[in-house]
């Protein structure tokens, strides 16, 4: 009985110190980024830029914008979905990039202000989302929840993005 209770005492102390280092981690994610969110307009940083949504351009009146829509808290996973489909768009979609009729953003869902995108584009995880803008409305967006099972396997998930993207543009 008492070896029972030894071990009970210490898998309760090991969840225990568990908590406490995710706690500091994320506590020390949030003070990253409100470090970064709070630089002022034109300093330069040695820190990462600023998440693209702090920086937002313009809609195009005529155009198709790829946004990567995550959370606050955010897994390896997550930062690799938004590294390849950054990738597939940069890649797959120079030209357009550069004449604005493509438009790569990266969204924060969750932070205040921008809560209604997870209804309009029925966000239950982060995703990419196309949005097709003609006329300087929005016509018609498909969220890509596919990037979940594609997500280990880079190659697949590069073609995968740049099929649809280039799909959506081909449409325009």
């Amino acid at each position: 009985m008492k070896l029972k209770n030894v071990a009970t005492i210490l898998l309760l102390m090991f969840v225990a110190a568990s908590i406490v280092v995710l706690a500091v981690k994320g506590l020390r994610r949030g003070l990253q980024t409100a470090e970064v969110n709070s630089r002022p307009a034109g300093e330069q940083a040695s820190a990462p830029a600023p998440p693209a949504d702090t920086q937002p351009l313009p809609l195009p009146t005529d155009g198709l914008v790829a946004y990567y829509f995550h959370g606050k808290v955010r897994c390896p996973t997550c930062e690799n979905i938004e590294a390849y489909a950054r990738e597939a768009v940069e890649a797959g979609f120079a030209a357009q990039l550069r004449s604005g009729r493509l438009q790569w953003r990266v969204v924060d869902y969750e932070r205040p202000g921008n809560e209604h995108f997870a209804t309009q584009y029925q966000l239950v995880a982060p995703s990419v989302v196309l949005v097709d803008i003609r006329g300087g409305v929005e016509n018609n967006w498909k969220n890509l929840p596919e990037v979940w099972q594609l997500a280990g396997d880079k190659p697949a998930f590069i073609k995968f993005i740049q099929e649809e993207v280039r799909r959506c543009l081909e449409a325009q």
